[in-house]
């Protein structure tokens, strides 16, 4: 039996989109770390920022510089974990898309998922295909429950940041995905919140979290995949790159080609 070609497609193409991300995180964030404000200074817009194609907002690159200074990694994280949550979460809907069009339907709760299922639904359905993963790193099986947390835990703080502007709620603690063994991961911050609602506590996430998201939803694509290949195509042999130790080829990840 041979690997089905359009799941290992799928696989690879958010496999290199989550490694993207990661590098494109240390270049910025290296990058942020060794220029000067004043070269800064000479790059930004002079005066004005085009709002739309008919409206510029008048703004003071000084005060720009001083606010991206003091919370540049926190923001980066944020958009970086913003990408990763949506490369993974595409993946998830295109490999039910593509089973589904073969004509091995995938169901949950009594109802048939679709690319269009809510990803909470979608991470419910993959954590309950890779734990029948019994191929590949034994140990990073072993951590599924761990790390579907982790990978949880970054959907919910993305939708803090694209609905609430990054500041908890206490929607955050109650989505949580709650089923089988997958530990609920909470961001120690989010205790503040529940301390006094009625003061605005926004999430900060730092590099070191960005690497921690980033083998998490790597990590579990892996799984899935070898899941998904050996389950409906009989497809034994775990994929593994470290077999051929390369090393990682960045114009193919950051360009696609």
């Amino acid at each position: 039996m041979k690997r089905d070609l359009e799941i290992q497609r799928i696989f690879e193409i958010a496999d290199d989109s989550l490694i993207a991300v990661l590098g494109y995180h240390f270049y910025v964030i290296s990058m942020e770390e060794n220029i000067n404000d004043n070269a800064i200074w000479t790059c930004l817009p002079d005066g004005v920022i085009s709002h739309t194609f008919s409206w510029d907002r008048f703004y003071h690159k000084k005060d720009l510089i001083d606010q991206m200074s003091s919370i540049f990694e926190f923001y980066q994280s944020r958009i970086s974990m913003i990408a990763m949550v949506n490369v993974f979460e595409a993946s998830l809907s295109d490999f039910i898309s593509a089973l589904n069009k073969k004509g091995k339907v995938q169901n949950f709760e009594s109802n048939k998922l679709s690319g269009n299922s809510t990803y909470k639904k979608r991470l419910k359905w993959a954590y309950r295909e890779s734990i029948q993963c019994d191929i590949g790193d034994l140990n990073a099986i072993q951590r599924l429950p761990k790390t579907f947390g982790i990978i949880d835990n970054a959907r919910r703080i993305r939708n803090l940041i694209v609905h609430n502007h990054g500041i908890f709620e206490d929607r955050y603690k109650e989505d949580a995905i709650k089923i089988d063994n997958i530990s609920v991961n909470i961001h120690p911050d989010f205790s503040k919140h529940e301390s006094n609602t009625n003061i605005k506590i926004p999430v900060i996430i730092t590099t070191e979290d960005i690497k921690n998201f980033s083998r998490s939803h790597i990590e579990v694509l892996h799984i899935l995949h070898n899941t998904i290949q050996k389950k409906y195509f009989n497809f034994l042999t775990p994929y593994d790159y470290r077999d051929c130790n390369k090393s990682i080829e960045w114009h193919r990840v950051l360009w696609g080609i």
